[in-house]
């Protein structure tokens, strides 16, 4: 009988828990097998840790790049709207809605863009009234991307006008079109846009009444007039 205990493994061989030898059948005892069996652990090597590392700095530096880029090539448009005082004081309340406006970038040689850019306005209700001579209502504000433009469209979505007289409700035809006006929204830069309508009475041509239409624009870049429609 063996000097010390021994236990059968999991595949029905013998190991000798002293000396932690294999006995096998059709192996003689006192041969020991010197195989050590170590167990298998992944772990990563500080090269691919590395390599992990540095994939991640660059994606992360690729999207900033692409940030900063997109950045770069947006700029600040804002559009403001004022009346001309024509007969806006026949008027206690002339309150308007804008729908939206539209702006028409210059194709270029980017030829896929020709058309209308839409851009959301407020959606506030402006009393004109209140905006007449050198105050103004701001309908958009925002960062587009930049670029050369020819025209600009204001569309008007209700009118609303309360006559002092007799405070009778009045309905306003609206005559705003398209208007052709060249003008840029350069990179990081700023352009803005005031828009100067008008009210017209034209009851001396039946069955003709107020009218909306606009008389100009003012256009300034960085802070800079660039036109003024009429001029003065």
């Amino acid at each position: 009988m063996a000097a010390h205990a021994e236990t059968l493994d999991r595949v029905g061989n013998m190991t000798d828990i002293k000396t932690s030898r294999c006995v096998s059948p059709g192996i003689p005892r006192g041969v020991s097998i010197n195989a050590k069996i170590r167990p298998f652990v992944l772990s990563p090597s500080k090269h691919s840790l590395s390599f992990i590392v540095a994939l991640i700095l660059c994606s992360l530096g690729i999207l900033a790049g692409a940030s900063l880029a997109a950045q770069s090539d947006s700029g600040t448009l804002e559009i403001r709207i004022k009346d001309h005082r024509d007969a806006i004081g026949d008027f206690s309340k002339f309150n308007i809605v804008i729908d939206k406006i539209l702006v028409s970038p210059k194709p270029g040689l980017k030829i896929w863009k020709t058309g209308w850019n839409e851009l959301p306005a407020s959606g506030d209700t402006i009393d004109l009234t209140k905006y007449v001579e050198k105050a103004s209502a701001r309908v958009f504000r925002a960062s587009i991307e930049s670029g050369s433009f020819d025209a600009f469209h204001l569309k008007v979505k209700t009118i609303a006008g309360v006559l002092k007289k007799n405070q009778t409700s009045l309905s306003i035809k609206n005559t705003i079109g398209p208007v052709k006006l060249s003008f840029d929204v350069p990179p990081r830069g700023e352009t803005v846009l005031i828009i100067d309508l008008t009210v017209l009475d034209m009851s001396d041509h039946p069955p003709r009444g107020y009218e909306l239409a606009i008389q100009g624009y003012e256009l300034f870049t960085n802070g800079k007039l660039i036109q003024k429609i009429p001029p003065g």
